[in-house]
């Protein structure tokens, strides 16, 4: 008798030679079938073989013309032959249920034991110019700005640098 390995759902059991892969998944409980018309068993049956040759029966025509070849193959079309290892698709009867339930995460504003995120220089969506606790602190001197007048901060201290320069000389 075979040995089946479904690998995703982690089950391994022996089956008689000459049965269907999606038989042999429903007995399990396993979906292979990602139903198009809920209910009714029309759908993507792709499942994906790993094994020496001739552990499953050969592709038929309806495989073949789907364009089937490599590892991927129909578990409603291919039987089992001899020691397999079948990966099935992730997550099928996931989409037609509820949203699994997931709770919030803690925030300080809600929970004062939750953690808090540091103080940091870099950009972040919420600061670009980065965390005004980090950035702009005062300590720098502030950068003269020179307008060229004649009245201007900037341009009398320019001027009496220039002045002494040409005292020294």
């Amino acid at each position: 008798m075979p040995k089946v390995t479904f690998v995703n759902e982690n089950r391994t059991v022996e089956v008689a030679a000459g049965r269907k892969i999606s038989d042999v998944a429903a007995e399990l409980g396993i979906a292979v079938c990602r139903e198009e018309f809920a209910g009714t068993g029309i759908g993507n049956y792709t499942v994906w073989i790993k094994g020496p040759d001739g552990c499953v029966s050969a592709p038929g025509f309806w495989e073949k013309l789907s364009g089937i070849r490599g590892w991927r193959r129909l578990a409603n079309k291919t039987k089992i032959l001899g020691d397999v290892e079948i990966f099935t698709q992730a997550g099928l009867r996931d989409r037609l249920r509820a949203p699994r339930p997931v709770t919030a995460p803690p925030t300080p504003k809600t929970d004062p034991e939750a953690r808090r995120l540091g103080v940091s220089a870099a950009g972040t969506a919420a600061f670009p110019g980065g965390n005004p606790q980090a950035v702009g602190k005062g300590t720098r001197e502030a950068i003269a700005r020179n307008t060229g007048k004649k009245g201007a901060k900037g341009a009398a201290v320019a001027a009496t640098e220039t002045e002494e320069e040409e005292s020294d000389e």
